[in-house]
């Protein structure tokens, strides 16, 4: 516990046991070359002949000495001062063959896969293993491991060109594997760049020292055969942001009497242990690794899973819901509550106490980019309120764990008073199901069951939890899980799923930004977010530049030119279009796993309102000076200013010859203002929305999932009623994300705490209710 710590002694976050998802994935030795051979193309060793350890074409791309020379003089032109010419050759050099951290932690996030998918990537690479199969997939008699380097490059980018979406969808999985993996285990990357793992200011900083329940075998079967029985009043399923309100709430309004039981799935880490190392942090504090994909592959989903969930990663922007979004629900939807003073209540009370702060922020260049930019154009830019404890909070780190301790989310700002008001917690603990009983015809909630593993030993013990009313709060994702696994036929459970699908442009520039530095996000600019006059479009924001997050969205058209973006990124900033979707998806249940799988394809409704963001942020950055303007949509070159007005790099990615050097992307500065620039920036635009985002393979990310368990004025409409009660049921709420009517349209922390809070304080009433009319009547 955080209280036996000498805190004095430590000068680098606590490993605390880190470990990464089991590896055992499956796959045979001869898929596994295949695969290899993939990710060794999307990040290849690059070296001049002179240097060769081994023969030219496969795992090394060969330069000559001019060649190798003038591609060291590009990366040392954004580099970290301190980055010597051992250094540029050895992050060149670098590849997956050469690395066990690569293979251990690809193995990890494969494992983690639903096994369905991952079983069509094995099949997929048997094929690829034989002649005939790679005479179909790949139109060379050969298998790619007998391939160089360049036809392999030719090889992907026919699948990304392919007219078939599963061949598309091939070319984005390899390589965002590749990158991703890259960015979490390579030995020369931090080197090359200056980016520093652990905060130059880092200190260990105390947390609550909180108890969790420990669980021994039973020494007697029960009716759940041999499970643990414990009982509580009220148990809450999840520790994200609705279940840290919920708690706090009852534990100040519900009456000493009544004891609160929080369960989560994940486990706890203590500030001292943040922030995680970019190989473990996904793999700790992220569902399954940081990489759930929709079943087509055309969204990268991203969702907490740790004490706290999304409240210990997110990048702490405390929006309020908006007036047009409130007047949707409460009109449209036929929910008044969001328009009533007791709603905004909650929201001010919300924010209130986590000392939400807007004045005296400073923005880092990223964000202040977009503001000025914004403002140069006529947009409406503004800054965007932290959850800070009134502090300002400059962590770019933050999303890997608030080492600070400052990000008021669960762990920090609700779960301590709730614990000293007599909240229990227990992590580890991976809720099933509902119970049930039939009281005069009812389906009445009489607790949960699940299994809690032991941290460290892995130890599982099944524990029942019988309580008198049951509040799920487990997120988008897995609240409709926990019903569905709970026998309930409501037909809008999983449905109504929003997702917030969001674009990406990266940014170079010729001064040095650090991007590592400040808070992630502290700016939005929403000249966008109405375009077609209901509500629905986009909002432009910073992302978080740690590597691990932001780089895997770059553009790749090579192995060599993908390394040489990414040495830019001391210099580099990444924006997002961030859509508040009108079309819905849904999630359902792994028949194998039990696991929460996604069933979204951006809408060509929703896509159109990325793209003009998208759009939108090239102008900005445009506007702001930057040197390269790179939309993250493989196959379209970027905009880079120089002397002869060039609209894009000289490197063509269907040229996969010049691609495989990727010697040709130097550019000459220039004065940028003249008319043919102009020209030919507004040409390019015009390219790019002709060329559009269509998935698979443009990469779409979501870090907010709601709706899938829809709050609703009728029964016939929704899954809850308006109080979080789960219709056809007693004792059983959900308070979370998932009950949104529809998309929130700005970052959903507050809107998720407000909503919870007027939940939870519906269970407080219901609770005394139960206890006024005498304990016959108590469930």
């Amino acid at each position: 516990m955080a209280a036996e710590l000498d805190l004095s002694l430590l000068t680098a976050p606590r490993p605390a046991g880190l470990s990464l998802a089991p590896t055992s994935d499956g796959f045979s030795e001869r898929q596994w070359k295949i695969l290899m051979a993939f990710m060794n193309t999307v990040i290849p060793a690059i070296q001049y002949q002179e240097l060769l350890t081994e023969p030219a074409g496969f795992s090394v791309v060969s330069l000559s000495k001019d060649e190798y020379s003038r591609t060291v003089s590009q990366l040392a032109v954004t580099a970290s001062p301190d980055a010597s010419s051992e250094v540029f050759e050895a992050y060149l050099a670098e590849r997956p063959a050469d690395s066990e951290a690569f293979a251990e932690v690809l193995r990890s996030v494969l494992f983690q896969v639903p096994q369905a998918k991952r079983k069509q990537l094995q099949l997929l690479l048997s094929i690829l293993s034989t002649c005939a199969g790679s005479l179909i997939l790949t139109g060379y008699k050969s298998p790619i491991t007998r391939l160089p380097a360049a036809d392999r490059i030719k090889i992907l980018h026919r699948w990304r060109t392919s007219s078939l979406w599963t061949v598309r969808s091939l070319f984005k999985t390899m390589t965002t594997l590749g990158k991703l993996v890259f960015m979490r285990t390579s030995t020369t990357f931090d080197l090359l760049t200056g980016f520093p793992s652990v905060p130059p200011s880092w200190k260990a900083t105390p947390s609550y020292p909180y108890e969790f329940l420990q669980f021994q075998p039973p020494t007697s079967p029960s009716r759940e055969g041999g499970a643990v029985e414990i009982e509580t009043d009220v148990v809450i399923v999840g520790s994200g942001c609705g279940a840290g309100v919920c708690a706090w709430r009852l534990a100040n309004s519900a009456g000493p009497s009544v004891r609160v039981l929080v369960l989560e799935k994940g486990h706890h880490f203590d500030a001292s242990c943040f922030p995680m190392s970019q190989k473990y942090a996904l793999s700790n504090l992220y569902e399954a690794g940081g990489v759930i994909e929709s079943d087509d592959g055309s969204m990268t989903v991203t969702a907490g899973s740790c004490f706290g969930g999304g409240g210990t990663v997110n990048w702490s922007a405390g929006l309020q819901t908006q007036d047009f979004v409130r007047r949707e629900w409460a009109k449209e939807r036929n929910l008044p509550f969001f328009e009533s003073p007791e709603f905004q209540a909650s929201l001010d009370m919300v924010c209130e106490s986590m000392g939400v702060l807007a004045d005296n922020l400073k923005p880092n260049h990223g964000n202040r980019t977009l503001l000025d930019g914004a403002a140069k154009l006529g947009y409406q830019g503004k800054i965007v309120p932290q959850n800070c404890g009134n502090t300002e909070h400059h962590d770019g780190h933050c999303t890997l764990g608030c080492w600070r301790g400052e990000k008021k989310g669960p762990v920090n700002g609700w779960f301590p008073e709730a614990a000293k008001n007599g909240v229990k917690f227990a992590e580890g603990m991976a809720v099933d199901r509902v119970l049930f009983e039939q009281v005069s015809g009812k389906k009445v909630a009489k607790g949960v069951t699940g299994v809690w593993t032991a941290k460290g030993s892995g130890e599982k013990i099944r524990v029942v939890v019988k309580a008198k009313k049951v509040i799920v709060s487990g997120g988008s994702l897995w609240s409709p899980i926990v019903l569905m696994n709970s026998g309930l036929k409501n037909p809008h459970i999983g449905k109504s799923l929003y997702l917030h699908p969001t674009n990406f442009v990266a940014a170079v520039f010729d001064e040095e930004v650090k991007p590592w530095e400040g808070g992630s996000l502290t700016s939005v600019v929403g000249s966008l977010e109405n375009l077609d006059g209901k509500g629905h479009g986009v909002k432009l924001e910073a992302m978080s530049m740690m590597p691990s997050f932001c780089m895997p969205f770059l553009p790749w058209a090579s192995g060599p030119e993908y390394k040489l973006l990414a040495s830019k990124y001391r210099h580099m900033n990444v924006f997002i279009a961030i859509c508040r979707d009108r079309d819905t998806g849904h999630v359902y249940r792994d028949p194998e796993a039990g696991v929460p799988r996604i069933a979204y394809s951006p809408s060509d409704f929703d896509r159109a309102h990325n793209l003009a963001g998208m759009v939108s942020l090239a102008k900005i950055l445009r506007a702001q000076g930057a040197r390269e303007i790179h939309p993250c949509v493989p196959g379209f070159p970027p905009f880079i200013r120089s002397s002869t007005n060039r609209a894009h790099s000289d490197t063509d990615a269907g040229d996969t010859d010049k691609a495989a050097t990727a010697t040709s992307t130097a550019h000459e500065t220039a004065d940028d203002d003249t008319e043919s620039d102009e020209a030919a920036f507004a040409a390019w635009l015009r390219a790019f929305e002709e060329f559009g985002n269509k998935p698979p393979v443009t990469p779409f990310a979501s870090a907010h999932q709601m709706g899938s368990c829809r709050m609703s004025a009728l029964e016939r409409d929704g899954v809850v009623d308006p109080r979080g009660r789960v219709w056809g049921t007693q004792g059983l709420y959900v308070a979370d994300a998932s009950v949104f009517p529809s998309a929130s349209g700005v970052n959903p922390m507050v809107t998720v705490m407000a909503v919870a809070d007027w939940i939870a304080q519906g269970v407080c009433e219901d609770l005394a209710a139960d206890a006024a009319v005498g304990p016959s009547s108590r469930l």
